[in-house]
């Protein structure tokens, strides 16, 4: 695979789980059309599941009536955010292009996220649950099997902050006593 040039990119002041400040120092440069297929396919749907993520969290942190809730879309916002920078910039540097907008399945979660008034904690916290169990093994799978050390890192980076929301999604459950997972 051919490398041109160096981008510096700099995940500055990340805070992902554990207070870590995740950085991407720099990521390789790649001609248009050297990436791998499966590589490409990552980056879009890792696109995709962070606008989803966002909308979702920013509903729920609007509307949430448990205050651990707020708490998980709260910290759901500034990861996915900081995630979503360096994508970009991951992005850019591999000439991949993004759609940068949800998926179809994320907006119908979204709205049905605001139809159930209720039960939007609950309902937040299970879409949390079940969404991260997906992203997970996503992102670990790209972590492990990604022909480019740049989304090995980025994937890798991104992970601590997925099981932190998983974790927390669980504890909510847990002291709230069930949901579905």
């Amino acid at each position: 695979m051919m490398r041109t040039r160096l981008y510096s990119l700099l995940f500055v002041g990340a805070t992902f789980a554990g207070g870590a400040i995740a950085q991407l120092p720099h990521a390789d440069e790649v001609a248009r059309g050297e990436m791998s297929r499966a590589d490409i396919d990552f980056l879009t749907t890792a696109d995709a599941a962070n606008m989803d993520q966002l909308m979702l969290a920013k509903r729920a942190g609007s509307r949430a009536r448990n205050p651990g809730v707020h708490s998980l879309s709260d910290n759901a916002v500034r990861s996915y955010t900081k995630a979503d920078d360096a994508l970009r910039l991951l992005a850019a540097a591999k000439h991949v292009d993004l759609a940068h907008r949800p998926s179809e399945k994320g907006k119908n979660e979204a709205d049905a996220l605001l139809d159930r008034h209720g039960a939007l904690d609950q309902k937040y916290v299970n879409d949390v649950v079940a969404n991260t169990d997906d992203l997970i093994v996503m992102y670990e799978s790209a972590r492990d099997d990604s022909d480019d050390a740049d989304v090995r890192k980025f994937a890798g980076t991104m992970l601590p902050a997925l099981q932190d929301h998983q974790r927390q999604a669980k504890d909510i459950l847990a002291r709230e006593g069930g949901g579905d997972h």
